[in-house]
């Protein structure tokens, strides 16, 4: 019976955490940003209302949230949500360049300068980098805020799209743990951040089941030698 529960332990440790659906609530925007407006392909797209989103899921913790379809309107509901580890870095370069510039420029996660002007830019960079239609949209004119602020968004959002797409995601280590949600429900998709809980590596995973299947062999030769 103690060598079926410690296979067991061992299938548990080594199997990765399966897709899951699941419920996210929408709270409300905690950081607004400035009206924007851009273009995809010809056609001229406003937006009023962006900026980083406050949201629940399934009552763990998110630090924030930002939406991917600029074409989709509704937050919350139902969600298939993965982590952005069980993607693959090279085949989803755009959607790890977009975990990267939330994590390095939204005022949730420090970013220290003017939180209108940095939720601005991330809320377009993701809007650019996570395309709903072939062609992605592109940030033309900020429409709201100073004069300083409005230059300061645009010059951002092309910042943070150049380095994003320096960064070699096969060695990057995030600080937070990223999730992509998609809705199930035609709303807005979701990238957001949970707090980083430090699960371990893949290679890390390995050496624990290894560990484990050593002490498992270690108590059984003693037992055989005890008898």
């Amino acid at each position: 019976m103690r060598k079926i529960l410690i296979v067991l332990a061992l299938c548990l440790v080594l199997i990765p955490a399966a897709a899951s659906a699941d419920i996210i609530q929408y709270n409300g925007i905690q950081q607004p940003g400035l009206k924007v407006e851009g273009k995809i392909d010809d056609d001229r797209v406003r937006v009023d209302n962006l900026g980083e989103f406050d949201v629940t899921w399934d009552e763990k913790e998110v630090l924030v949230a930002y939406c991917a379809d600029i074409l989709q309107h509704g937050v919350g509901g139902v969600y298939d949500v993965n982590a952005l580890s069980s993607y693959d870095p090279v085949l989803n370069n755009n959607l790890y360049r977009a975990a990267w510039i939330m994590e390095n420029y939204t005022p949730a996660l420090g970013y220290p300068d003017d939180p209108e002007v940095a939720a601005t830019a991330v809320q377009s960079a993701i809007w650019t980098l996570l395309p709903t239609r072939p062609d992605p949209w592109v940030l033309t004119k900020v429409r709201s805020g100073s004069k300083s602020q409005r230059s300061k968004a645009k010059d951002l959002y092309a910042t943070v799209l150049s380095e994003s797409a320096a960064i070699d995601f096969s060695s990057y280590t995030f600080a937070n743990d990223f999730f992509w949600g998609e809705s199930q429900q035609d709303n807005q998709d979701l990238l957001f951040a949970t707090p980083g809980s430090g699960v371990p590596e893949p290679a890390t995973l390995l050496l624990v089941g290894s560990a484990l299947g050593g002490l498992w062999g270690y108590r059984r030769r003693r037992r055989k030698a005890a008898s």
